[in-house]
């Protein structure tokens, strides 16, 4: 953790003596040194905990971190689970933000700090292994092209959405159809204002190191980018084609800002709504998805975090809020393995 100049020292002093405030409810106090760890880490600015940060000027730290983190509104999701005496935390993350996301409040700051370790989807701060693996899994055989994969009507509509993007043309050629897609939603959200480096993920991450937790993943990246690999091509195409006419009609700009107000607002019901609507409009690609990226995931995820309990080990774990909601949701499917689960935001 890189921690600030000394004035931030100075800053923080004052707020040590108040610790009244760090005891969770029904819990014990946070530990004096995590609390010192917590506010050098936020005082120092935790805007620049990001590997690669966008342009767009963070906002500065404020002195007064305890009122931030006070005042700060609930945002995700966030549920204990509890059994045989052993408790961990569930938190719905978004992929992609902005500054304004940040700081999240008082409450997940507390969890994660009275947590064994970060447990994420995938560590995303590992860039020169998630290179490798795209280069496994996303890119054409050399003798291939994205265009030579395409109809003529498929590849005119590409080309005009990654003009209107403000991507080059060539850019995508190299990679397969699914990539091609992923590759556009990307630059939609970029282009609604919404940045992966600000995604809750990595602010978490970069929150864990400075506590000195150890961070571990549910998945791998390869594993991640088979469900998509392992799709056919028909499945891909078609992909790629309900992708570019989400942009022609507007609808990934207008479902992009629903999840986030969802999220934003804590809202489980409104968040799974949208992902149920998002499936709708995609009939082509909407079995292999739920199938692929939710059912099938959700239900390795709870495995896995049962395993963990049993092994003593209390983690918080932070994925993506459309996996802790509807009932193959992880809450629900470790509810069916006998966990008490209560909501902190309800």
């Amino acid at each position: 953790m890189l921690v600030g100049d000394y004035t931030y020292r100075l800053h923080a002093a004052a707020a040590w003596q108040d610790d009244s405030i760090f005891g969770a409810p029904g819990r014990n106090r946070m530990p004096c040194r995590t609390l010192r760890l917590i506010l050098l880490w936020l005082l120092a600015g935790w805007q620049f905990a990001w590997a690669d940060p966008p342009p767009a000027e963070a906002p500065a730290a404020s002195t007064d971190v305890l009122q931030q983190l006070k005042s700060a509104p609930s945002r995700g999701l966030l549920y204990e689970i509890s059994r045989d005496g052993k408790t961990a935390y569930l938190f719905g993350t978004i992929h992609v933000g902005r500054p304004d996301f940040f700081p999240l409040d008082l409450v997940v700051t507390q969890a994660l700090a009275q947590s064994s370790e970060l447990v994420v989807e995938l560590d995303a701060t590992q860039g020169d292994k998630m290179q490798a693996a795209v280069q496994r899994h996303a890119v054409l055989p050399d003798s291939q092209r994205l265009d030579s994969l395409l109809s003529p009507s498929l590849r005119k509509r590409l080309q005009t959405q990654l003009d209107t993007l403000g991507i080059p043309r060539d850019s995508l050629q190299a990679y397969k159809p699914w990539m091609a897609a992923l590759s556009l939603m990307m630059g939609a959200m970029q282009a609604a204002g919404f940045e992966p480096a600000y995604a809750t993920d990595l602010y978490l991450i970069a929150l864990a190191k400075g506590l000195n937790k150890p961070i571990d993943e549910l998945e791998s990246i390869d594993y991640q980018l088979e469900l998509f690999d392992s799709t056919t091509r028909q499945e891909q195409l078609a992909f790629l084609d309900e992708t570019l006419r989400m942009l022609e009609q507007g609808r990934l700009r207008g479902d992009t800002q629903a999840l986030v107000d969802a999220w934003l607002d804590s809202d489980a019901q409104a968040l799974q709504q949208q992902s149920l609507a998002s499936m709708r409009e995609n009939p082509r690609s909407a079995h292999w998805m739920q199938q692929k990226l939710f059912t099938e995931r959700n239900r390795h995820m709870a495995a896995s975090i049962d395993r963990m309990l049993a092994a003593g080990r209390q983690p918080f774990v932070a994925i993506g809020a459309l996996h802790l909601t509807g009932a193959d949701g992880v809450p629900a499917l470790l509810a069916m393995r006998g966990y008490r689960i209560k909501n902190l935001y309800p």
